[in-house]
């Protein structure tokens, strides 16, 4: 019980921030996959609904990787630095209002009741919407009119939503704390007037790795 109380105090703000930021993309995702279905363009929305995935993905990857990286100075100092499975379980943390109605919509649906069903659906594809522009695009079938079935009107896909972002939380996490940084842009957020430079950022660098030869040997 201590473990998950030391556990929720340290990454609860991180689990915060990445369903804000699920919340934040999902706006965006839907007001692009909305332009495009009103524009009829089903390029428009494979297109959107592609960026919006891959926006959403890289907050997340950024999010992840400062807490690894913030683990990895803890340790550096002696402190108790996580496990290599905190981004996941972070980002199930974060994710867990997506499983309820992933849970629900599942139930409701087998059970064959419609009210348990539409309204957690309605939810799941608002708090969602970054990914149901390509979710419109991917068809599942026809039914009997000949109408297109689209892959968001299928039940267990809601259970598949979270996996992306349980994947890049747990890479991002791992490449923080191992310090590997693919882009700049992962780097922690400062006032404009306290960001180092490319000669500082670049100094710092080294100093971390001479650090950890040294700590090697």
């Amino acid at each position: 019980m201590e473990k998950f109380k030391n556990f929720f105090t340290r990454y609860s703000y991180d689990a915060v921030k990445m369903l804000l930021d699920q919340v934040v993309l999902a706006v965006f995702g839907f007001s692009l996959a909305t332009a495009a279905v009103i524009a009829d363009s089903d390029t428009l929305l494979l297109v959107t609904g592609i960026g919006s995935v891959v926006f959403y993905v890289f907050m997340l990857y950024g999010v992840a990787w400062r807490m690894g990286d913030e683990d990895r100075k803890r340790i550096r100092r002696g402190e108790d630095g996580g496990h290599a499975l905190t981004g996941t379980l972070v980002s199930l943390l974060a994710n867990s209002v997506n499983f309820v109605l992933a849970m629900l919509i599942a139930i409701g649906t087998l059970a064959g009741v419609v009210g348990l069903v539409d309204i957690p659906k309605l939810i799941a594809l608002l708090a969602q919407a970054m990914y149901q522009g390509l979710l419109a695009y991917i068809p599942l079938g026809v039914d009997a009119t000949g109408k297109m079935i689209a892959l968001n009107e299928a039940w267990w896909v809601y259970l598949l939503l979270p996996i992306p972002a349980i994947l890049t939380s747990t890479v991002g996490y791992l490449m923080g704390k191992a310090g590997i940084l693919l882009t700049k842009l992962t780097v922690p957020d400062l006032p404009a007037s306290d960001r180092p430079t490319k000669q500082e950022m670049r100094e710092r660098a080294k100093e971390e790795r001479e650090k950890d030869h040294c700590g090697e040997d």
